[in-house]
């Protein structure tokens, strides 16, 4: 018999249920109020003394810190104790709250303290430094550093947790020793638990509040924001409080930055003494789970948020100036910004550049990709092998008599294989015309004819090469499937990677014109000679005039021949600039990567940059090998990524040299190459820097990253 109830009695039963039925629970971060208090007690001993600005009198140091989110400011009297401190998000428009904060701190001096040094730190140091004056740019490792030192001279490794960005440094003999940031994404900072935060209707300082004694943190994984999202309703659904939901975020936070920023097996893959800071450190669940996840206590100093402004004013103390350029109130009054942007000419990148003119006449200018667009003079002129093998790829001899008109696009493996092909045709009699070279246009020409935005930035700019060559005069586009590329002896296998490899076949499934035009397609295979050379005859019969097999048999051993020249040409060359190096005792950067990084509009000018920075740039494929097949943990079947496991064994057989490691975005056996690249390096002690690549040209966090670099390995010669 069913049981029948009132409506009013339904809800009174359903507002009375609090049962919750929830699988993935935590232990909560505090077991008791006493526990906690004792936490905080413990995190407030860490502090600096303040002093009253308004009766100081003496010399006074100024650090600023201009980051990606929020602007930080300090000063420090001669014992280092903060005469005024101050805070706050950029609003996207950091210039003018710090003008606010320097008029500020003018008045507070008045002529009784005078501002001796002033440095500025973070990703607007360069603009600050142009639009006020400061005396000193310090890359923000070593600014976190000099303040992380301050509280435990014996520090071992640091994290720094901002609102968009991570960083970890191990430290080790008194010098950075290796140095991890997150890469282009977010998740898992500072933005990520205000976002949340939010969403449920919380300020970021209440929401954290919730998480402390909740009793079942919800267990949300550490995924990104998309897929957190999912988790978060799936844990609302399941009965999940508010209080739960925060502490398993700020849970999360740290899996995020654990396991999948620093990769840390254990506790001791990290340190011992350990200091933690940045603003999400000042969240108390977020530090709490930290401690917890890796089972011993931290050092959280009281500024948390201000490190990196407080070591570049400690910094600013140490290395000071007889006088400090800094503006003067009268001139902080009359300032003035003005921001307008413009176009680059100088050459085809066209860099869309962003142009600060201040009251001075002074000029900061953004977006450009060298130093010619900001009017600035080449720094170097130092060997550098990527504008070498440019040069070199575009000196390849293309003309062959007219007999036919063959297209290659200017991508992925062509860059590799050019002189090979070009060889092989221009010996036919015919002429081999190549798409434009790539710039944003011709990514533009061809995008709507991307199938899938995951892939990465060199596959995308295949369509609008492919596009390009559909506007010129040809007999035929040629663009062969090859799963394999040559073998060298030092790998096990010497496959291309899945995109490089069968490309082809997407492009001729997703870009309607190409059936205007023949268009070449075939599977094609490099270990046999002869069947190669059948394969080809049967495809260009019909577009060769007259063709033979006998013909083509010869033309196939000239492009080996070719190609075998062209590369060892690259090594002789390889061999010349390290020998300039050693003798002038230059640093040298391998810049490990795939033939087709060499184009500036994906590499987006970094071998430039390092140029600027005075390294010598020494591309992975201009080494000779070092042994015969590499004995790796993994694997090893990848052709081109077996000439950056011989980058890294050669780097860690000699001094003076470091390898940047150049990934595009979205490129899945990087996943593994990676891994492998970092333990040949950690365990020859040297450092894995990683750069990753898009279609966003955008340098400022490489360049701190390579000016990180290059402050560790000038600390190590120390």
């Amino acid at each position: 018999m069913k049981e029948e109830f009132e409506y009013d009695e339904v809800v009174q039963l359903l507002s009375q249920k609090k049962e919750r039925k929830i699988e993935n629970l935590q232990k909560p971060l505090f077991s008791s109020e006493k526990e906690y208090e004792v936490f905080l007690k413990r995190h407030q001993s860490v502090s600096i003394p303040t002093k009253d600005i308004t009766t100081y009198s003496g010399k006074a140091y100024l650090g600023l810190d201009s980051g990606s989110t929020t602007i930080k400011v300090v000063l420090l009297d001669e014992e280092e104790n903060i005469l005024y401190r101050y805070y706050s998000s950029s609003k996207g428009n950091p210039v003018s709250l710090f003008l606010e904060q320097l008029k500020k701190i003018r008045e507070l001096c008045g002529d009784r303290i005078e501002i001796v040094s002033s440095a500025v730190t973070g990703y607007g140091e360069e603009l600050m430094q142009t639009a006020f004056g400061v005396d000193i740019g310090i890359v923000e490792t070593i600014a976190h550093y000099t303040a992380a030192k301050h509280f435990n001279p014996n520090v071992d490794f640091i994290i720094d947790i901002g609102g968009q960005d991570i960083k970890c440094f191990h430290i080790k003999d008194g010098a950075i020793d290796s140095i991890v940031l997150n890469e282009a994404c977010s998740s898992g900072c500072g933005s990520f638990l205000e976002t949340f935060a939010k969403s449920l209707g919380y300020s970021t300082q209440d929401f954290a509040k919730k998480a402390i004694f909740s009793k079942s943190p919800a267990e949300l994984g550490s995924r990104c924001t998309v897929f957190m999202n999912s988790s978060v309703k799936q844990a609302q659904k399941e009965g999940a409080e508010v209080e739960d939901i925060s502490a398993g975020l700020a849970r999360s936070v740290i899996k995020n930055a654990i396991f999948k920023v620093i990769r840390a097996r254990d506790a001791d893959d990290l340190g011992k003494n350990i200091v933690v800071q940045g603003g999400t450190f000042l969240n108390n669940a977020v530090l709490r789970s930290f401690e917890q996840e890796i089972g011993r206590e931290v050092l959280r100093p009281e500024i948390s948020e201000l490190m990196g402004a407080y070591g570049a004013a400690l910094y600013g103390k140490k290395v000071q100036k007889e006088k400090s350029k800094l503006l003067t109130l009268t001139e902080l009054e009359n300032f003035q910004h003005i921001s307008s942007s413009g176009m680059c000419k100088l050459c085809t990148n066209h860099c869309q550049l962003t142009i600060n003119t201040f009251t001075n006449g002074q000029k900061f200018i953004s977006g450009n990709k060298c130093e010619r667009g900001a009017g600035k003079k080449l720094q170097s002129d130092l060997p550098n092998m990527v504008a070498y093998k440019n040069q070199l790829f575009n000196s390849i001899s293309l003309k062959g008599g007219g007999r036919a008109r063959i297209g290659l696009p200017r991508a992925l493996n062509i860059y590799e294989m050019l002189p090979f092909w070009a060889e092989l045709f221009c010996s036919l009699g015919c002429d081999v015309v190549l798409s434009k070279v790539s710039n944003r246009s011709i990514y533009m020409k061809g995008q709507n004819t991307i199938p899938s935005d995951t892939v990465c930035y060199p596959a995308k700019l295949v369509h609008g090469h492919i596009i390009d060559l559909l506007e010129k005069d040809l007999d035929a586009i040629f663009y062969p499937c090859m799963s394999y590329t040559f073998d060298e002896g030092i790998s096990d296998n010497c496959y291309n990677c899945p995109v490089v490899a069968y490309y082809p076949e997407l492009i001729q499934a997703n870009i309607p014109d190409i059936e205007k035009v023949h268009f070449l397609y075939p599977h094609l295979g490099i270990e046999d000679h002869k069947l190669l050379a059948e394969r080809m005859y049967e495809n260009f019969r019909n577009i060769i005039p007259k063709l033979s097999k006998k013909e083509m048999e010869k033309a196939i051993e000239k492009a080996f021949k070719r190609y075998y020249e062209y590369r060892e040409t690259v090594r002789q060359e390889g061999n010349r600039v390290l020998k300039f190096a050693e003798e002038n005792n230059y640093p040298v950067i391998i810049l490990a990567s795939r033939p087709y990084h060499i184009d500036p509009e994906i590499n987006h000018g970094l071998d430039r940059l390092l140029s600027s920075l005075n390294f010598v740039v020494v591309t992975e494929d201009a080494l000779y090998p070092i042994e015969g097949k590499l004995t790796t943990k993994t694997l090893n079947q990848w052709g081109y990524h077996a000439r950056m496991y011989n980058a890294a064994k050669y780097v860690s057989q000699h001094k003076n040299m470091e390898i940047v490691h150049l990934v595009s975005f979205g490129c899945g056996i990087d996943a593994i190459t990676t891994d492998e690249i970092q333990d040949i390096l950690r365990s020859n002690n040297k450092l894995y820097t990683q750069l990753k690549i898009d279609e966003v040209s955008n340098l400022g966090a490489a360049k701190i990253r390579l000016r990180s670099l290059q402050a560790t390995m000038k600390e190590r010669e120390m």
